[in-house]
């Protein structure tokens, strides 16, 4: 839906951008996902961009469109990598080990020459952190051992660098397998034993929400100077103009465009989401949003505080 609209118009329902998930969820799916598109598709006509693309951002709104709107588009789709990792989800660690193509050919042997941690940044920067502990913790094939370190916070201090990947001498990919690792400690539902883990659910929502709404991990809007003061002022006076600069460089910020930062058509959008239902992504995002409601419940908070404090958390 879109129309033109004066700069003093209201532009969006206030009152649904300030509305919890609670509130929210009284709202049909069919309703909701039909306003939160007129908004997004709102356009200002004295320069064409669709500035509700800043204020959806994070909002509860969104984040409860896309529960709904993620778990329809799982529900209708027969992927073959949708039911391989719900099937994937039921079976040991060590099946996945032996299965997943990422965690099979990541790994041949290992002959303790100490190359992937002298290299490493994060174990220079956390001394509780060494690679080979989850080398030694996969070879092992101890299923006690593998679901101790998948609830561990050691499996998240990994910056995935690849610092470690071309000098291995028997050419392992350390990096490719503590990812596949992670995704199995959210598919499986052991990060909620870290603090890093439960990080997750607000990661899912940050990156994961670009990607679903605007076809990129992350929104230029999204670091902000307020949020990262130790950025420094230099940050915060590239963040003050960072808007203009893009426009001045030929780039095409919340307008539709070629470049950095533009707004995708629907008709885009719904092509790329058809990429994530095809390789399974659908099926974690599904799994982490029930654990997070689980873990709420436990805790005694709604998810909207839930996804607040674990944002915080740390």
């Amino acid at each position: 839906m879109n129309r033109n609209i004066s700069p003093t118009e209201q532009i969006f329902p206030a009152d649904l951008l300030s509305k919890g998930h609670e509130e929210l969820r009284d709202i049909p799916d069919d309703k909701l996902v039909t306003a939160y598109e007129s908004m997004r598709d709102n356009e200002f006509a004295a320069d064409h961009t669709y500035p509700n693309l800043r204020r959806l951002y994070g909002t509860s709104l969104e984040r409860e469109k896309d529960r709904r709107e993620i778990r329809q588009w799982a529900e209708n789709c027969d992927a073959e990598m949708q039911e391989w990792y719900e099937k994937a989800r039921n079976e040991p660690c060590t099946w996945w080990l032996q299965n997943h193509l990422v965690a099979k050919h990541a790994l041949k042997s290992c002959i303790a020459c100490g190359v992937c941690t002298s290299q490493c940044p994060a174990a220079q920067y956390y001394p509780e952190y060494n690679p080979r502990t989850i080398v030694d913790a996969v070879l092992s094939k101890s299923e006690d051992r593998l679901v101790e370190l998948l609830k561990s916070d050691v499996l998240w201090y990994c910056g995935q660098c690849g610092s470690c990947k071309p000098l291995c001498p028997l050419e392992n990919n350390l990096m490719g397998l503590i990812s596949s690792l992670r995704f199995l400690a959210q598919l499986k539902g052991y990060h909620l034993h870290s603090v890093r883990g439960r990080q997750q659910y607000a990661m899912r929502h940050l990156c994961g929400g670009n990607l679903w709404n605007r076809a990129c991990t992350l929104y230029f809007r999204n670091i902000t100077a307020e949020g990262h003061p130790d950025f420094g002022p230099r940050y915060a006076k590239y963040q003050s103009e960072a808007e203009g600069q893009m426009v001045r460089l030929g780039a095409n910020p919340d307008r539709p465009g070629h470049f950095g930062g533009r707004k995708f058509s629907p008709q885009t959008l719904a092509e790329f989401r058809s990429c994530l239902a095809s390789g399974g992504t659908l099926v974690l995002w599904n799994q982490l949003e029930e654990y997070a409601s689980e873990d709420a419940r436990k805790s005694g908070v709604s998810i909207d505080e839930y996804h607040d404090r674990v944002h915080r958390e740390g």
